[in-house]
Protein backbone atom coordinates (compact mmCIF):
# COMPACT_ATOMS: atom_id res chain seq x y z
CA UNK A 1 0.00 0.00 0.00
CA UNK A 2 1.24 3.49 -0.85
CA UNK A 3 2.35 5.76 1.97
CA UNK A 4 0.70 8.71 0.15
CA UNK A 5 -2.87 7.48 0.66
CA UNK A 6 -4.98 9.53 3.11
CA UNK A 7 -2.45 12.38 3.17
CA UNK A 8 -3.35 15.97 2.36
CA UNK A 9 -1.30 17.77 -0.31
CA UNK A 10 -1.01 21.55 -0.64
CA UNK A 11 -0.09 23.94 -3.48
CA UNK A 12 2.29 26.68 -2.33
CA UNK A 13 1.06 29.04 -5.08
CA UNK A 14 -2.74 28.96 -5.15
CA UNK A 15 -3.61 27.16 -1.91
CA UNK A 16 -5.39 24.17 -3.50
CA UNK A 17 -5.55 21.13 -1.25
CA UNK A 18 -5.87 17.53 -2.45
CA UNK A 19 -6.70 14.46 -0.38
CA UNK A 20 -4.88 11.43 -1.78
CA UNK A 21 -7.29 8.47 -2.09
CA UNK A 22 -5.71 6.21 -4.74
CA UNK A 23 -2.09 5.96 -5.85
CA UNK A 24 -1.70 5.68 -9.60
CA UNK A 25 2.04 6.32 -9.34
CA UNK A 26 2.06 9.82 -10.84
CA UNK A 27 3.12 13.13 -9.37
CA UNK A 28 0.58 15.55 -7.91
CA UNK A 29 1.05 18.78 -9.89
CA UNK A 30 -0.61 22.17 -9.44
CA UNK A 31 0.45 25.56 -10.86
CA UNK A 32 3.28 23.80 -12.70
CA UNK A 33 4.97 22.45 -9.54
CA UNK A 34 4.72 19.29 -7.48
CA UNK A 35 2.41 19.69 -4.49
CA UNK A 36 3.77 19.19 -0.96
CA UNK A 37 2.36 17.23 1.98
CA UNK A 38 0.42 19.50 4.31
CA UNK A 39 1.74 19.02 7.83
CA UNK A 40 -0.57 18.67 10.81
CA UNK A 41 -1.32 22.04 12.38
CA UNK A 42 -0.25 23.96 9.25
CA UNK A 43 -2.51 26.87 8.32
CA UNK A 44 -2.23 27.83 4.63
CA UNK A 45 -3.37 31.40 5.43
CA UNK A 46 -0.38 32.11 7.73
Amino acid sequence: MSNRINKLYYCRHCGNEVSFVKDGGGKIICCGEEMIIKKEGFNSEE
